[in-house]
């Protein structure tokens, strides 16, 4: 029993030395800021201002919409998808290389019909090798309109809404 607690003392010595090692190392950031004028990603997401609807009403509303990853157009890169509290207001980024993006949305079709964007996946939906775009979105509460809606990527930029031919 005595050659046990002498064991356990020992690791919970070095442990101790090994965290007090450790803090007196300088802190290293592994992220950078880059300004939107490199990168070209301008996104911003404006929330809009309706009587009623605020965070007294709505617990969610400084969540903000969502963001996805993932590579669109096959090309080994990690695209951008943003989704916008307001209408027709998501962005879809692709990655050009060496962190430059290029806003396709209008060429896309996907900036989105709902008033309240509030998620979004990337998912290959149809198995077609493409990965497709899931939109959440808040309707009949508060005044807002729209559906989710699923975008299918057509494999050549382009995608192809499919929820709103089911309403």
């Amino acid at each position: 029993m005595k050659n046990w607690k002498d064991s356990y003392m020992k690791l919970a010595l070095l442990l101790l030395l090994l965290y007090a090692a450790g803090c007196s190392q300088k802190k290293k950031y592994h992220f950078t800021s880059l300004p939107s004028s490199s990168t070209h990603v301008t996104f911003t997401n404006k929330l809009p201002e309706k009587k009623l609807f605020n965070i007294l009403y709505y617990l969610y509303y400084y969540n903000g919409g969502g963001v996805a990853v993932g590579d669109v157009n096959n090309d080994g890169l990690t695209d951008i998808f943003f989704t916008a509290n307001t209408k027709g207001n998501n962005k879809l980024y692709l990655n050009k290389g060496d962190l430059k993006f290029d806003d396709i949305t209008p060429t896309a079709g996907v900036a989105g019909n709902s008033d309240w964007a509030s998620g979004v996946t990337m998912s290959d939906i149809n198995g077609d090798g493409f990965l497709d775009i899931y939109v959440c979105a808040v309707s009949r509460k508060f005044g807002l309109n729209g559906f989710n809606e699923l975008y299918i990527n057509n494999g050549n930029g382009t995608f192809t809404e499919k929820v709103k031919n089911m309403h």
